[in-house]
């Protein structure tokens, strides 16, 4: 079954190209010129190979946001486009786009809790809430469907089946405390077993800050306990300290090749990437979620792409902006940010190339590129006829172009009116959103050749030959 599931995605893949290839053949473009070509030299496999070892490596930490190491990284992309040539968009010529989130942490120190006449098992914090809490008197088990015997406000006990310790035990977890929340249980005590994965979750919690983020709260402080067995009644003494609150610095990074030509140049295409992922706190062997495919590829694009641009003698007619973002793995919140107060107008980015996941073809699409929205605009058709002027095709993905078009931070731009799509030339693998998403797994030659099919399908547009339009 899975061998025919593999032949027809593949035949399915292919007859996608097909019609996309017949579709682009609309669109008559000259071959790339002499010193486009040698631009286009820039887009070499170790290059590509150079930069995403650094930005995917166990030092860079998985360029969590906020952190240490993602600001390192802004640093790096910064000195990327100071190299190419490419001016800074940030005040006073800065590449720099700077702000501050609110973050929280739990407190990882500060919690009392014990049983009277009963020892008191370990415990660890899970979450917090804005205030202090304290509470001393009986502490009932409540059932998994959130069910009292007894009409009870308080703190109450649930024991948590070691059978459910998986993956998605926090997320159950925090299912169950928003309902008890609404019943008057004002703290929860969750029993469970010391192998359980929500001890893990509590440490990842206790380390990391994460933006604050009100609508994913959970109202009411749970602790961890790990004890088998919970008399009905106990009564304990229990203090929780208030959530941690800081200010971390954030910062996107924009930059700018303007164009040749005197009323061209106000208008642009843009290349970005969002240069955040998940950080290191896994819970396995390896804690660093290094995000190589998600989404240093995309970024590695843009720094690649930003070399090309710049080696060009003859400037494009049309301006090129080069950007990396910050927490879109919390909610696309830099690019969020980015379009309410962009150093570029808005209505003069005449197109928008998101860039991600590029290094992990399907099979059959090695050395293709799909586009999300493809029914949106026409950008795929136009991209399409340049980037196989290389020997890349563009196509509408059967199934996540439609699907993933506003799962990425070019819809931040779409939701202002721009056109605006993502480009990926992978897949949603196995090594998504894990610690073995390492640059080491990606296939480093397609991942060059689609950045070399990106510079080839923009161009006409960054020439001013084409100009995209919604459909």
């Amino acid at each position: 079954m899975q061998k025919l599931f593999s032949i027809a995605c593949c035949i399915v893949l292919a007859l996608a190209g097909s019609i996309q290839a017949q579709e682009a053949t609309a669109f008559k473009l000259a071959d790339l010129t002499a010193e486009e070509f040698k631009a286009l030299e820039q887009v070499t496999e170790r290059s590509v190979t150079g930069t995403i070892s650094f930005l995917a490596s166990d030092e860079m930490a998985g360029r969590g946001t906020p952190s240490k190491e993602f600001i390192i990284a802004t640093a790096y992309v910064a000195s990327r486009f100071r190299a190419a040539g490419a001016k800074g968009l940030g005040p006073e010529g800065s590449y720099f786009l700077e702000s501050s989130v609110e973050t929280v942490r739990t407190p990882d120190s500060g919690c009392v809790f014990q049983v009277v006449d009963g020892a008191s098992p370990a415990f660890t914090l899970l979450n917090a809430v804005d205030q202090a809490f304290q509470f001393e008197g009986k502490v009932p088990l409540v059932d998994k469907d959130g069910s009292l015997e007894k009409a009870h406000a308080g703190p109450a006990a649930l024991v948590w089946d070691e059978s459910e310790t998986t993956a998605n035990s926090l997320s159950l977890l925090r299912r169950r405390a928003v309902t008890l929340a609404g019943k008057n249980i004002t703290a929860l005590l969750v029993i469970t077993a010391p192998t359980s994965n929500l001890w893990q979750s509590a440490i990842q919690l206790q380390r990391e800050s994460r933006p604050d983020n009100p609508r994913g709260r959970i109202e009411i402080p749970i602790l961890l306990v790990a004890e088998r067995t919970w008399k009905d009644d106990s009564v304990c003494k229990l203090a929780f300290p208030a959530m941690l609150k800081e200010k971390a610095a954030v910062r996107n990074v924009v930059a700018v090749i303007e164009g040749s030509d005197p009323e061209l140049k106000k208008e642009a295409v843009f290349f970005s990437a969002h240069l955040d992922h998940l950080g290191g706190n896994g819970s396995g062997e390896d804690k660093i979620f290094n995000g190589a495919d998600d989404d240093a590829s995309g970024v590695t694009a843009v720094l690649t792409l930003a070399d090309a641009f710049g080696a060009m003698e003859s400037r494009t007619k049309r301006s090129a902006i080069f950007m990396t973002f910050w927490g879109e793995e919390r909610g696309m919140l830099g690019s969020k940010e980015m379009v309410e107060a962009s150093p570029w107008p808005l209505e003069k980015m005449v197109a928008g190339i998101n860039i991600e996941m590029i290094g992990r073809p399907e099979t059959g699409a090695r050395n293709k590129v799909w586009m999300t929205g493809w029914t949106e605009s026409n950008l795929g058709s136009l991209f399409a006829a340049g980037s196989r002027r290389v020997g890349v095709e563009t196509f509408e993905h059967p199934t996540l172009s439609a699907r993933l078009y506003g799962a990425s931070d070019n819809i931040s731009f779409v939701n202002k009116g721009v056109i605006a799509h993502s480009f990926s030339a992978g897949s949603l693998h196995g090594d998504y959103h894990q610690p073995s998403d390492e640059w080491q797994r990606l296939d480093l030659s397609h991942m060059t050749q689609v950045i070399r099919g990106i510079y080839a399908g923009t161009l006409p547009i960054a020439q001013g030959n084409v100009t995209p339009t919604k459909k």
